[in-house]
């Protein structure tokens, strides 16, 4: 038998092809496999004129692992292919690496060593924390049941749907042929690996990936293949589709979940006896592309761009642009209604008549129109409903502005402009067995008492569920007695994961374990326990950049305190004192919870005060502030409309809180004083009062925001250098006193939030203050556009915005995503700026004319000159600079939000103020993306914020109008 001896232990090794050849394949099989596996290949390229080598790895197949063997590792197996080129007489240079799954590791590790000719990974595994629990079971299930428990899952499991029975029975003999010790030797080795120096490795690549490769997912491809250390054009990946389900497949076959081949009846219910009850599936999920609005005014959900994620998945039948799949749109506009359509109704071979709708067709059908705010999501796609207060929703509002002024620039074109951005663990699959076998290691008196400060520290307004000295004896008698408590877990989790060290992999350990004890022992009947750790669920999934996960838990959470009539202050008043306080700051947080996640998202809010937040009976600064935001999202985004009385309510209730707020303090938590004094002499940052802070300004920005946009987008088009051509009026004047709250606001929080870069140790993941910075920061940058820089701090305050989310960026992955939206922002910034500029050179070319005579018209026609003339003096007009006028309100005094001057007493708050309202008669908000676009969005993993735009994903201005 062709054995080799190689670093002391024999290895089966196969060699087919020249000696002489220039180009010589070395091939490395995946775990459980031998070089079988490439057998075919090899005698393929033998014939080409190839030299080919394929062994069997230590432990796999005839090369046998004896006790005497070192233990096995990626690098000794890298050490061994190393050895096996030397002796075949080949060179690094001549030789071209292959390597399957786990031999992809060992392909990369020697990639990033020798100077290879070329390397090729199929299916490459991304050595990551996760695969050390993974591999660990299996070990354990293998020394327990033997190889027969991994042929009987893997060679089904681990396949694509478009693999044959006789492919799946050699994967089987292939796993029945390996020694448990030598396959358990292996897992070790996946285990311990590290993750190769991709970076150092400069041979040309090829990674092939499966579409539905469950182990080496697309994702983990394609970042091995940003991080290569290679020349972009030396990279390629290819990645294989797996089958195309059948859109007519029958009701049976889905529900069982096989393959169907659309006849009817189709022949896998013939042949079980069924073809009777053979029927088209009823679900009615397609929409037509023109039955939804959409983030561009062209642009339809049959464009969709694809999430770069591994759940990617083609565009469903029913989704494509063919015109005859659209329904007509009439001249004056989209219609007033959304509708499902069954596809049957549309189809290519029955177009709808001109003069028959799809409205006509539904109707005539039985099906009930969708009302035009309904929106139906096609959840195996995952698109994602967001709505008109979301940030998304501002930002595709700023960038059709900029797009006007601008036209085509990184901002605007930004591949990721489509899609949330949420961040993915390695622990999404599998954290419930994992987390029921592998309980984390219980933690010293000291380690505890530091979580639990760092949870106290970030939670502080946002989610004091407990008080800190009742919080440090109930954990110590936890410690003590070893109770099985999801909450404190949780509490440890958001500890490690806010706390300044870099302690995620702990944090994740205490989250999956709390979260498995919370579904294990709480979900059957609610308690407050069972609020207290969903409220803490959504917590640390907010801070994990999960922010879809976190709203579904917090639903869960907010259930249970119905149930448990939490948002009845009468009822909890029933309760014992010390039970009563744990009930209202319960309550306290799950709002403060609900209402953030609501207006960040742009859903409606599931919670509903019931209570007088004005009372002065336990006053909370934070519930009476939390009844502003819901009126905020009740009365201005839900109805979609706004009045002179809304406004004028909304400030009133505004003034009296900034005035009243502090007298809530103590009932909140909160300490008053920028600066808090730690137990050691140091001094942090007031995280509650900043946190209440910003809040409050944010409620502030929402009023706002809307006129803001309507008055800098009035002024883009009045300009006649933007990209519109068109010449409209400016805003009215008496919306102004808003426009300038909006702005003031915005740079109050920058102001307000700078202290964080100054502080030495602050909480790493504050997600409430992240998304306050990235809102003001648009706010900033659009402003510029309106020329309000000649009035506000606008650049300084848009400078400081970055540097504060660049704080944030190196551990929170949505920080990273509204850092470079910022950064784009601000170089589209700096180009208007200098177009400005010029604009105001060119309007000044009159005064040197008359000086010293118009040297650019010497050789120019006579009409050309008249042309050019005018065109200076409609500039003149309609670029001045904007310049705020106190006459236009007069006595105005903007009211701090800590009640400093310009505040006067509770009882005159409600007189003098209602002359600084513009009258405004009841109308339809300044949304234009959310009246026009679709609210639907898919996500994409957080891991993709760094990659290059695909230039053949580019879209041109016509196909993409935002």
């Amino acid at each position: 038998m062709p054995f080799l001896e190689v670093r002391g232990k024999p290895l089966f090794v196969i060699h087919e092809g020249p000696e002489d050849a220039t180009t010589k394949f070395v091939f490395i099989h995946g775990l459980g496999s031998s070089h079988c596996f490439y057998t075919p290949l090899v005698n393929q390229l033998a014939h080409k004129g190839y030299s080919s080598t394929a062994f069997d790895t230590i432990g796999s197949g005839l090369s046998e692992l004896r006790p005497d063997h070192e233990s096995t590792s990626i690098h000794s197996i890298a050490q061994d292919v190393e050895s096996i080129i030397q002796q075949t007489g080949a060179t690094p240079e001549e030789v071209i690496v292959v390597g399957h799954s786990m031999g992809a590791i060992v392909a990369s590790e020697l990639a990033a060593k020798l100077k290879l000719k070329g390397a090729i990974l199929i299916g490459p595994v991304l050595p990551k924390p996760a695969l050390a629990e993974i591999f660990s079971q299996r070990i354990e299930t293998v020394k327990k049941s033997g190889m027969e428990a991994m042929a009987n899952i893997i060679p089904s499991a681990a396949t694509g749907s478009k693999s044959t029975s006789t492919q799946q029975a050699f994967i089987r003999s292939l796993l029945l042929s390996q020694k448990p010790e030598g396959y358990n030797s292996l897992c070790r080795a996946i285990a311990e690996a590290g993750r190769p120096s991709y970076s150092s490795a400069q041979c040309p690549l090829l990674i092939i990936a499966g579409e539905e490769d469950k182990t080496s997912p697309v994702a983990d491809a394609q970042i091995i293949f940003n991080e290569w250390g290679s020349k972009d054009e030396d990279k390629s990946r290819q990645v294989l589709e797996g089958r195309k389900r059948c859109s007519s497949a029958c009701e049976n076959c889905k529900n069982r979940k096989q393959r169907c081949d659309g006849t009817r009846p189709c022949r896998r219910c013939v042949k079980r006896g069924l073809g009777r009850d053979c029927q088209s599936s009823t679900t009615r999920f397609p929409l037509l592309a023109s039955s939804l609005p959409s983030p561009d005014p062209d642009f339809r959900l049959g464009q969709l761009p694809t999430a770069p994620t591994p759940t990617a998945t083609p565009t469903a039948p029913g989704y494509g642009p063919a015109p005859e799949r659209m329904s007509p749109r009439s001249a004056a506009g989209p219609s007033p209604a959304h509708n499902v359509v069954d596809p049957a109704l549309t189809s290519p071979a029955a177009p709808p008549s001109d003069g028959a709708s799809i409205s006509s067709q539904l109707l005539s059908s039985g099906m009930t129109k969708v009302p035009q705010m309904s929106r139906l999501v096609k959840t195996k796609v995952a698109h994602v409903f967001v709505g008109d207060s979301a940030t998304l929703s501002f930002l595709q509002n700023i960038r059709r502005i900029v797009r006007k002024c601008l036209g085509s620039c990184p901002f605007v074109d930004d591949p990721l402009r489509h899609l949330i951005v949420e961040s993915s663990p390695d622990t999404r699959r599998g954290w419930i067995l994992s987390s029921a076998q592998n309980p984390p290691k219980k933690q010293t008196p000291e380690e505890v008492q530091y979580l639990q400060r760092w949870y106290m520290q970030s939670a502080n307004c946002v989610l004091l569920l407990f008080d800190q000295d009742e919080l440090q004896r109930d954990m110590d008698a936890w410690q003590k007695d070893d109770l099985a408590s999801p909450v404190y877990y949780l509490v440890l989790a958001i500890g490690a994961q806010t706390g300044p060290e870099d302690q995620d992999n702990l944090a994740e350990e205490f989250f999956n374990y709390g979260r498995y004890l919370t579904v294990e022992t709480l979900m059957e009947d609610p308690d407050i326990p069972t609020i207290q750790a969903f409220a803490l669920i959504t917590m640390y999934l907010l801070g994990a950049s999960r922010r879809n996960s976190a709203f579904m838990y917090l639903g869960l959470g907010v259930r249970a305190a119905y149930s448990l009539g939490l948002h009845r202050k009468d009822v909890s008043a029933l309760f014992p004192p010390t039970e009563c306080r744990v009930r209202e700051r319960l309550w306290k947080a799950i709002r403060i919870l609900d209402l953030f996640m609501s207006a960040s998202l742009g859903r409606p809010p599931s919670t509903s005060e019931t209570r007088d937040t004005a009372a002065k009976e336990d006053y909370s600064a934070c519930n009476d502030l939390s009844m502003i935001f819901e009126t905020v999202l009740s009365d201005i985004y839900a109805k979609r409309t706004i009045s002179t009385e809304v406004i004028e309510r909304i400030t009133q209730h505004h003034r009296r809180w900034a005035a009243e707020s502090h007298e809530g303090f103590e009932v909140d938590g909160i300490h008053p004083g920028d600066l808090i004094e730690n137990s050691d002499g140091t001094k942090q940052p007031n995280m509650g009062l900043l946190h209440l802070k910003q809040t409050a300004y944010w409620t502030i920005i929402l009023v706002s925001l809307p006129f803001l946009l309507k008055d800098v987008s009035a002024h883009v088009d009045s300009n006649p250098h933007s990209m519109t051509g068109q010449h409209k009026p400016g805003a009215s004047s008496s919306n102004q006193v808003l426009v300038y709250s909006c702005l003031e606001a915005a740079i109050q929080t920058v102001d307000l939030l700078q202290t964080v870069l100054t502080a030495e140790l602050i909480p790493k993941r504050l997600p409430f203050l992240i998304n306050s910075v990235f809102v003001s920061g648009l706010v900033l940058g659009v402003a510029l556009f309106g020329d309000f820089d000649t009035s506000f701090p606008l650049e300084r305050s848009l400078r400081l915005a970055k540097n504060i989310l660049h704080r944030f960026s190196i551990h929170d992955p949505v920080a990273k995503r509204h850092l470079l939206i910022l950064e784009h922002m601000q170089k589209a910034c700096d180009m208007y700026i200098e177009m400005r500029a010029r604009w105001k050179m060119e309007r000044q070319s009159n005064l040197v004319g008359g000086l010293f005579g118009s040297i650019q018209s010497v050789g120019v026609p006579r009409e050309a000159n008249e042309h050019q003339g005018s065109r200076q003096a409609e500039d003149t007009i309609s670029t001045s600079p904007r310049t705020i006028t106190r006459s236009s309100a007069p006595g105005l005094q903007t009211p701090g939000v800590d009640g400093g001057p310009g505040v006067g007493q509770p009882e005159e708050l409600t007189h003098g103020f209602s002359d600084l309202i513009p009258a405004i008669s009841p109308s339809l908000l300044w949304f234009d993306t959310f009246g026009e676009t679709m609210p639907l969005y898919p996500t994409v993993d957080a891991g993709m914020v760094e990659m290059e735009p695909d230039v053949r994903a580019q879209l041109n201005y016509n196909e993409f109008i935002l």
